[in-house]
């Protein structure tokens, strides 16, 4: 059936061999969230609210982080290309230390003020009460996440694809068991609800950087950089990552907080709103994994032909990738919206929360191909041939130029029901269709940040 779609053999095995392994770990890291939420959501709806609201506030330091490590894995994806690995480990280093700065200021703020944090987005006492020991427990998990992705992206760029994905399913073993013991108080461990997910999470991260460094260190892996290696990077070096990584994390940061304003809208339809989003928001990204996958497995094989000066290769994977990703969402999109009545029954919520939860998936599906062709536009085409200020700019018009004052004007003056005001959020999908076509068909996204031209 693929091959009439013009997808060859040769071109799936490629991006299969990068995609899966990606796409597996994605989908192990939100079922962690999803078991979290599962579990938690057994003890009610204040309950999921404070855990769904406290995880908006990781997400902002997650993208900001993933956004230095990809601002990294731009380079490297390319440099592996050209098989310079003393480059490639300076990049890392150079991640390593922004990445650790930024994570300790978020974590500093989550465990210092987390009072703040909560009421940025409900004024809820019980929700903020609830919210606040989940986020002083997580907060140091923030800083273990860091290191991890940094290592993480460096190993994907390099078309090593699998060992962050058994680091993942070694986390989710851990904040499984963990969550069981602690959040309901199984074999003599005590009772901490919201408390107890926030040691599981804990405890899965520092399993999960403990594989990637065992296996990076200890296997002497190509990206083993010792210390000398990993700081032996210059102001000429820095300022490159920064021309390039900037547009990156600030793409990210942009993003994660046009999603914190979405949720901060839902709150002001209610708990039940929230608890609806956040329930729908987790099973959505579990399908989104698949877009970002392919896009994240993209970003990667072009990267890799255009540091090897294969630009016409690099064009013509853009164009099958594109198309494979969008046929991918038709499918995805069938799958949620024929069993949205089967995920929401899942979720011990009132009857109303369960039929809007069951409406926002089925609109969610509806735009899962259109989703799908803007991200691999974005994290894959336009990221990985180098063109990342372009890609800023249809994230931010289609973020806050579009979804953003919708989903306010929907709340505070409409005061629509949570499913139509997020179908006039998803307006935004449309838009980064249009805007980035031609943009795909002209070729002006390859940049070769590797050579002499960029390195100033």
């Amino acid at each position: 059936m693929l091959k009439k779609f013009g997808f060859e053999k040769t071109f799936l095995k490629s991006l299969m061999v990068l995609a899966i392994p990606i796409i597996l770990q994605s989908l192990i890291t939100s079922s962690l969230n999803l078991l979290d939420n599962l579990m938690i959501g057994s003890l009610g709806e204040n309950e999921i609210a404070a855990v769904g609201l406290s995880n908006q506030f990781y997400m902002v330091f997650f993208h900001s982080v993933m956004g230095i490590s990809m601002g990294a894995g731009i380079f490297i994806s390319q440099l592996w290309g050209k098989k310079d690995i003393k480059q490639i480990h300076s990049f890392l280093g150079v991640s390593l230390v922004v990445s650790l700065l930024a994570s300790l200021f978020f974590a500093g703020l989550a465990y210092i003020k987390p009072e703040i944090i909560m009421h940025i987005f409900t004024l809820d006492e019980t929700v903020t009460s609830l919210g606040v020991g989940y986020l002083k427990m997580v907060a140091v998990s923030y800083i273990l996440t860091s290191i991890s992705l940094c290592y993480s992206v460096t190993l994907r760029s390099t078309e090593q694809t699998k060992i962050p994905m058994y680091a993942s399913l070694i986390g989710i073993v851990f904040n499984g068991v963990l969550n069981y013991l602690f959040i309901f108080g199984k074999f003599g461990a005590p009772a901490l609800g919201v408390t107890g997910a926030a040691i599981g999470t804990t405890v899965a991260r520092i399993a999960e950087l403990a594989f990637i460094l065992y296996v990076v260190y200890f296997k002497k892996n190509i990206v083993a950089a010792p210390l000398n290696s990993l700081i032996n990077f210059n102001w000429n070096l820095i300022k490159r990552f920064f021309k390039t990584a900037f547009p990156v994390i600030f793409n990210d940061i942009v993003w994660i907080a046009g999603i914190t304003a979405y949720s901060i809208a839902y709150a002001k339809l209610g708990t039940k709103a929230t608890a609806t989003m956040q329930i729908a928001t987790t099973i959505n990204n579990m399908f989104n994994i698949v877009g970002v996958g392919i896009g994240c497995a993209a970003a990667i094989m072009i990267g890799n032909k255009i540091g090897a000066k294969l630009n016409d290769e690099a064009y013509e994977d853009a164009q099958k990738i594109t198309n494979f990703g969008t046929l991918s969402g038709v499918i995805m999109g069938a799958g949620v919206y024929l069993i949205a009545p089967i995920i929401a029954g899942f979720f011990k919520v009132s009857l109303e929360t369960q039929e809007n939860v069951v409406t926002i998936l089925r609109i969610m599906a509806l735009f899962v191909p259109i989703r799908f062709f803007g991200i691999i536009q974005i994290i894959g085409v336009l990221r990985g041939g180098g063109d990342v200020l372009f890609a800023i700019l249809i994230e931010i018009t289609a973020v806050w130029g579009i979804g953003v004052p919708l989903a306010f004007i929907g709340a505070t003056y409409f005061k629509l029901p949570i499913t139509s005001l997020y179908l006039l959020i998803c307006l935004e999908e449309p838009f980064k269709v249009i805007a980035t076509y031609p943009r795909l068909k002209s070729g002006k996204w390859i940049k070769d940040l590797t050579t002499p031209s960029y390195a100033h």
